[in-house]
């Protein structure tokens, strides 16, 4: 059944050594909105610059960063190994730059630093520095050190879970959001109401300004929606998604442009996504 939900921005903050731990990131995000969605009415969006980004000029990239994604981010979460990042001018590297300052505006920020074995040839003066890094951070919150993969996704999931439950921040935004009765800026008739997988197809095709694919194959069902990427599993949740698509369709928010496995928004579709951009402002 569908239901309104309330979006947070998940920024992923990392140098380029923890390739891996960013994409797991998403994924927990994703399981996690599958799982607890529903129960406490929000719907976490995976944000970074690689896919929230375009080429600009006229300022210092890192500041573009700033302004494109870290303002408009809720929740903070940095990954460390064996870099600490590449100085920005104004601090040690773009990582901490951006840690600083949603440190500094009261958000949720959560740093994961792993602990498992280096090879001889990354322990640079990069790792130092890193060292350096996480000493200064240690008086002022609580730091999680992983070694496993699969341990940092769980841990990814079950922290979530704590954070949209207790934290103070996080409630407030809910009960700013609770008390002023926010409608979803998706149209809904008496057959059709907004359910949290539309809201997050159509967030992240505009924010990409990509095309929506709903592929079928004999063995595998895969979604791709900008930085959306799901390879469902089970009739139960590729019936889901394709409802979901099914339904922004009747709506006229998108439209099929290749035998229902390519679809893009229309021009209703890209003023609901403007709206969803505003409300998301709004709600900082």
């Amino acid at each position: 059944m569908a239901h309104q939900a309330i979006i947070l921005n998940v920024m992923i903050a990392s140098p380029s050594d923890v390739a891996e731990e960013r994409q797991l990131v998403r994924d927990a995000i994703y399981e996690w909105n599958a799982i607890h969605s529903k129960q406490f009415g929000i719907m976490l969006n995976p944000v970074g610059w690689e896919t929230h980004v375009a080429p600009e000029m006229g300022d210092r990239p890192q500041e573009i960063i700033n302004k494109r994604i870290l303002e408009n981010s809720d929740i903070l979460i940095g990954i460390f190994w064996t870099r600490l990042g590449t100085p920005t001018g104004d601090y040690v590297s773009g990582t901490v730059e951006e840690i600083s300052k949603h440190i500094t505006s009261k958000k949720l920020t959560c740093l994961y630093i792993c602990d498992r074995p280096i090879p001889p040839s990354q322990i640079t003066d990069q790792y130092s520095k890193l060292q350096t890094q996480i000493n200064e951070w240690k008086p002022s919150g609580v730091l999680n050190f992983y070694r496993e993969l699969a341990g940092f996704k769980e841990n990814i999931k079950n922290h979530l879970t704590l954070h949209i439950r207790d934290n103070e921040y996080i409630q407030e935004i809910i009960n700013n959001l609770n008390s002023s009765n926010s409608v979803s800026p998706i149209p809904s008739n008496q057959t059709i109401q907004p359910s949290e997988e539309m809201i997050q197809i159509l967030l992240n095709a505009g924010e990409s300004e990509s095309d929506i694919q709903f592929l079928e194959n004999i063995d595998t069902t895969n979604l791709y929606a900008g930085d959306l990427q799901l390879n469902l599993n089970g009739q139960r949740e590729i019936s889901t998604w394709k409802s979901a698509i099914k339904n922004l369709e009747k709506l006229g928010l998108i439209e099929d442009d290749y035998e229902g496995k390519l679809f893009k928004l229309t021009q209703n579709g890209w003023e609901a996504f403007d709206q969803l951009q505003t409300q998301l402002e709004e709600n900082k």
